[in-house]
Formats: structure tokens, C-alpha cells, sequence
């Protein structure tokens, strides 16, 4: 029985192996400017620092914003009740389970899209990602289907098992941040799934997001109500 267990285990992995051998390939070189490899940081209003990178033609902050602040001074709204987040239509952000001692720094701070619309939420010199943003990393990347691999941080106490064949290639590190619902205010989906904005609105009352999965290389784009509660990276303006 040892032998057919040991046997088992063993076709597994090899199952495995294969399965995320294409992921762990590096992707191919854009034409043009190149800022793969550069390392920085950022500080936003609050004065929190943030590790940057840069991948291809773009630089990305390496890590979920946390500002309580718009770049301008304005004190965002920390709406804890969720009668209050409940389809609330002006800016607002809030921590996962109302809990910041726990999540500000490693998951980051969730926020509406009313706080996104108002172009002031990144550092001054940077800005909420366009959903052609996303997609310029997206195909870099090799594609929906395999770019969520070359994202995810490695972190297994951040990420729920399994955490399916992960590179992180250029120190994206994407967490789970999970989510809140613009409908009651509730909080899920914590160390499953990370849920990102974009600036690109489809109306008056829908945006476009990506999320990334624990359990798959996907990275998927979304239509989302505009009061659902989502991580935010930002990108440096070129």
C-alpha cells in the first residue's frame, strides 16, 4: 500500500510539474522603452511607502494602496457600518472586516469606485490603471490565462492552498485582498481572491475590475457595481 501511495504522490506532482511548466517560461521582450528590473518606492499623502517595479513598458506599485487620504488632503470617509457602505454613492474606503491592525499592511485598504473617480486617490505622478493598462501587463504576461500565475506573491499565509503554479516573475506580489459588496456590506473572498479597479467605467453605475484566483493562473475582467469595495494598485503616469 506505501508503494501505490508513493506511486500516487509521485503522478501527481509530475501532473503538476507539466501543468505549470509553461508559466515558469519568461515572457518576451516589448519593442521600445523597457523598465523591466527597476526598483523603487513611492510614498503616498499619509506617508506610507510602497515598494515599486517595473515591467515592460510600465512601472506598477508592487503592493495594495492604503492612503486614508486623497493626494489633494481630503480625508476619505472609513465607512465601518454596512447599512452605511450598502450601495453608498460617494467616495469611501474601508479595511477587510473592519480591521485594520490586522490587514492594512499586507492586504491594503478596499475602496469604492467613487473614490477611483475622483483621480486623486494615487501619489501625485501616478494614477488607477486603465482597464488597456491592465491589458497592456496582461499580454506582456502571456495572456488571461497565464498572467494570475506570473502575478500571485508566493506567500502561503496570505494565499489559501492551493495556491496554483505561481512565478511572480517581476515582484508583482498580488494578494487576496478580497472584497466588500456593494449590496449589505459584506465582506469575502479574503486569501481566495483579489479584486483590483480600474479607472474605466462602463456608466454611470458599472466599472471595469480584474480579479486573480488561489486556485488558478487566470486573471479575469469584471463589470462591478461601483459601490463594491475592491484593492487598488497604481501605476507611475508616463
Amino acid at each position: 500500500m506505501k508503494v501505490l501511495f508513493y506511486i500516487l504522490l509521485l503522478i501527481q506532482l509530475l501532473i503538476y510539474i507539466t501543468g505549470c511548466e509553461s508559466f515558469f517560461s519568461e515572457p518576451s521582450k516589448q519593442l521600445g522603452v523597457d523598465y523591466t528590473g527597476q526598483i523603487d518606492t513611492v510614498f503616498d499623502i499619509d506617508a506610507n511607502a510602497y515598494k515599486t517595479v517595473g515591467i515592460g513598458s510600465q512601472i506598477w506599485m508592487a503592493q495594495n494602496l492604503r492612503t486614508t487620504r486623497l493626494n489633494d488632503g481630503t480625508l476619505l470617509p472609513q465607512v465601518k457600518a454596512d447599512s452605511i457602505w450598502d450601495f453608498n454613492p460617494v467616495p469611501a474606503y474601508c479595511w477587510y472586516k473592519n480591521d485594520s491592525i490586522q490587514n492594512s499592511k499586507i492586504y491594503g485598504s478596499l475602496y469604492n469606485y467613487y473614490t477611483v473617480k475622483t483621480g486623486l486617490l494615487c501619489p501625485a505622478g501616478w494614477h488607477v490603471p486603465m482597464d488597456s493598462e491592465w491589458r497592456t501587463l496582461i499580454n506582456l504576461l502571456g495572456g488571461e490565462q497565464k498572467a494570475g500565475g506570473k502575478l500571485k506573491d508566493y506567500y502561503t499565509s496570505y494565499w489559501s492552498d492551493p495556491n496554483v503554479c505561481i512565478v511572480n516573475n517581476y515582484s508583482f506580489a498580488a494578494l487576496p485582498g478580497g472584497r466588500r459588496s456593494s449590496y449589505k456590506g459584506e465582506f469575502s473572498n479574503i486569501k481566495d481572491r483579489g479584486f483590483w479597479w480600474t479607472s474605466t467605467s462602463k456608466n454611470d453605475f458599472i466599472a471595469y475590475s480584474r480579479s486573480l484566483y488561489n486556485f488558478s493562473t487566470l486573471i479575469s475582467r469584471y463589470e462591478s457595481s461601483n459601490g463594491n469595495g475592491y484593492s487598488v494598485r497604481c501605476i507611475k503616469d508616463q
